[in-house]
């Protein structure tokens, strides 16, 4: 019975709580900025979205828009991924851009550091590595400290050291002299370092030992494709025919174009396109320029090739056209370079053709080896804890030498300083290693051995001095019929 007199109040209760009705919800103006700016970055995305959301934030109130959630029920993950901030200490609303924005502050860069990076792509030789060995080379390198682009890199942490150096002795001074209070440099002894110094050894090793591992995959996956990028056209020129010529030209221009390419796509100073175009045809290069990963898009050219190579060429020839694959559209149209690839004598079989894919497999997979060291760094959180350290260790350094040293506190401190930033400036100056590595020498050497491959097996002789004579070279295949038929 009581039932049935509350049943009828129930949507009088509702009513009268206007549950439904949406409230305004007064924003601040702090919080409209950072509103506004994961808006701005959100448009990256979705502009006519963008447009629309600040139409309806700029008014004031979130809570004209229907939701009653407001401003809490708003997704707080609004930043594309590509874009999101991944450094935990960036203000706000903050986010990664290389450009001015309203949105955020470009990121900070070094030119000079920047520019000097071109000088570690060294390639060494025997004369390089006896001069490395050379026990003079303790004189060279301590004569040649104050002309290391390391100590000019380091010339604003080693000058604020220093300065502040000079400051807390001259306040020791002016303290023992009765100018200070003396309580404010009572503190001096050197407890603290000794208990913290093993834990920053810790963090400059794991820094530099993590950062050299880095450099070290890169150089190993750079080294597979140039052993690869070798492997594929000795393949390609043993099982190919050799009067399918145009088809090992093309082999042999797009195994060093994928170098080029690569190095291209993992360095930002290096112009793609000047680098295609020196060694590929003019349709050729277009068709790769067009390309959004433009190593992927060598790769699947090379794949074609084999693919032509072992089913042959009879269709397109009957057909008067090119060949209807990457590799044809590669070569350009009729008329404007394209190619119409003859078949000629035995087609190379699947074994090989499976062998040389092998190889296309492990050129991709150096592909994303080097992506992901060029993508992912050592966790930002190491990097930045030990910058800290770093800083806090020297800044109160001087305050446990100084009782000792007295004013030779600010040499030593400073030297200090050199070594152990100079330590973490090594790890980070080689955690990319990509703008270090001689990527120009490797991808010359690849070029170099490719065109050797191509010249000496596929052109058959070859003239090279000698001695004042002039020698024949016979090519491979050359020098096996030779030795079956008993020549010398």
């Amino acid at each position: 019975m009581n039932g049935s007199t509350r049943w009828p109040q129930a949507p009088q209760l509702i009513s009268r709580r206007s549950l439904c009705t949406p409230r305004p919800v007064r924003v601040i103006p702090p919080l409209r900025r950072r509103l506004a700016a994961r808006l701005a970055v959100s448009a990256v995305a979705a502009p006519q979205e963008h447009d629309r959301s600040v139409e309806k934030h700029s008014a004031g109130s979130l809570g004209t828009s229907g939701s009653s959630h407001g401003l809490r029920g708003k997704p707080r993950a609004k930043l594309p991924a590509p874009l999101a901030s991944e450094d935990e200490d960036a203000p706000e609303g903050a986010f990664l851009s290389t450009s001015d924005d309203a949105a955020g502050e470009p990121l900070d860069r070094d030119h000079f550091k920047e520019g000097s990076r071109r000088h570690f792509r060294t390639v060494f030789d025997h004369d390089r590595w006896a001069a490395h060995r050379s026990t003079r080379r303790y004189v060279r390198h301590a004569l040649g400290m104050f002309k290391s682009r390391m100590v000019r890199g380091l010339a604003a942490p080693l000058l604020y050291i220093c300065g502040l150096s000079i400051v807390i002795c001259a306040g020791h001074q002016a303290a023992e002299a009765g100018l200070l209070p003396a309580a404010a440099f009572e503190w001096t002894g050197s407890e603290p370092f000794a208990l913290t110094s093993f834990a920053l050894s810790l963090l400059l090793v794991f820094r530099t030992n993590a950062s050299y591992s880095r450099w070290l995959d890169a150089r190993k996956n750079w080294g597979a494709v140039v052993n690869r990028s070798r492997d594929l056209v000795r393949q390609g020129v043993t099982y190919i025919p050799r009067g399918d010529r145009a088809l090992l030209d093309l082999l042999a221009r797009w195994t060093v174009a994928f170098s080029r390419s690569l190095m291209a796509h993992l360095r930002s100073d290096v112009d793609a396109e000047a680098e295609l175009r020196r060694v590929l045809r003019p349709a050729e290069a277009e068709s790769a320029l067009a390309a959004e990963h433009r190593p992927a898009y060598c790769l699947q050219v090379l794949s074609e090739i084999i693919k032509e190579a072992q089913q042959g060429a009879e269709q397109a020839q009957q057909a008067q056209q090119p060949l209807p694959n990457a590799a044809a559209v590669a070569a350009g149209p009729p008329g404007a370079g394209g190619l119409s690839l003859p078949a000629s004598g035995p087609r190379m079989g699947s074994g090989a053709a499976c062998r040389m894919d092998e190889n296309l497999s492990i050129l991709e997979d150096m592909v994303g080896g080097c992506e992901r060291i060029l993508r992912t760094p050592i966790p930002l959180s190491y990097t930045r804890h030990t910058s800290r350290f770093m800083i806090i260790y020297l800044s109160l350094l001087p305050f446990a030498l100084f009782d000792s040293c007295r004013w030779a506190t600010v040499p030593i401190t400073c030297l200090i300083s050199f070594l152990l930033l100079g330590i973490e400036e090594i790890g980070v100056a080689i955690e990319e290693p990509f703008s270090i590595l001689p990527l120009e020498a490797l991808c010359d050497a690849i070029e170099r051995n490719v065109w050797e491959l191509h010249r000496m097996h596929v052109a058959g002789a070859d003239g090279a001095a000698g001695s004042g004579a002039r020698r024949a070279h016979l090519s491979a295949g050359g020098v096996v019929q030779a030795a079956r038929l008993g020549e010398d």
